[in-house]
């Protein structure tokens, strides 16, 4: 742990990048070994979502990073705006829903507990490891200055969209690098959302909102749903779409979060 401590001070992007790809790697093994098709409860993943969120969790509340991190501060520090912040967010949640074959979903108990499982702790794993310890780390490093601030969370955006690279083990490159892009984009909005709120919470709660609202078909539906591309046009759109609802506030919730410090400090 205190090797991590050190790395942390030293050289903070290559130590988040590693701890990324490791998990990554971690779980594109489990990947291979899943059944076909799908089950509803994909254990091996599930597990080691678990088990690398607990870990982290560790890392966090034994450097006494997990408050400044974002992860237990009380919900009466949070920014009191948070859920207006969160609104352009959860408006990408909504247009996804719509893809939604609606006619055919089966709100049984089981499906229903396989769908909020799968996706919270996706959600939870992802935000956890990449806007609370990788985020932190770098922020504790560059975070001093403005141009540090969005430095961080750029990196930490990156990361985050070059980890869907794994993806090209079982999608066509057009989609994986599609949601390279989608995952970047808005991992600029997750970062400006944590480091205005100051919790990780926010964060969590609307990624699982996202992802819940895309995989409704896949866990909702009996016999589940072919993927449909939208190809390099539909690509572009969505794109335009994630930059205008992600992107952009998430830039923003950074700029307002620096002014609010400085004056905090003056």
């Amino acid at each position: 742990m205190n090797k991590l401590k050190h790395a942390a001070d030293v050289c903070p992007l290559t130590l988040t990048v590693v701890l990324t790809f490791l998990s990554v790697g971690l779980l594109f093994i489990a990947k291979i070994f899943e059944q076909s098709p799908e089950p509803l409860f994909q254990w091996p993943r599930l597990i080691l979502l678990i088990g690398i969120s607990y870990f982290v969790f560790r890392v966090l509340k034994k450097f006494n990073w997990s408050k400044d991190a974002g992860l237990t501060l009380p919900m009466s520090s949070w920014h009191g705006r948070w859920l207006l912040a969160s609104i352009p967010l959860l408006l990408i949640a909504l247009l996804s829903s719509t893809s939604a074959n609606w006619a055919e979903v089966e709100f049984s108990t089981l499906r229903v507990f396989a769908w909020l499982l799968s996706n919270f702790s996706g959600s939870f794993f992802e935000e956890l490891l990449l806007r609370g310890l990788c985020f932190y780390i770098l922020l504790s490093a560059w975070g001093a200055t403005k141009k540090g601030v969005y430095l961080a969370a750029l990196c930490q955006a990156l990361i985050f969209g070059l980890a869907h690279l794994a993806n090209l083990y079982h999608m066509p490159a057009l989609d994986v690098f599609a949601q390279v892009i989608f995952a970047t984009l808005i991992g600029i909005g997750f970062a400006g959302l944590v480091y205005m709120t100051k919790s990780l919470w926010p964060g969590v709660i609307v990624h699982s909102l996202i992802n819940l609202a895309g995989t409704i078909n896949d866990f909702l539906v009996p016999g589940g749903s072919e993927f449909q591309s939208p190809g390099l046009n539909g690509y572009v759109v969505i794109i335009i779409i994630f930059f205008v609802l992600s992107t952009i506030p998430g830039l923003f919730y950074l700029r307002a979060g620096k002014s609010r410090e400085t004056k905090s400090v003056l």
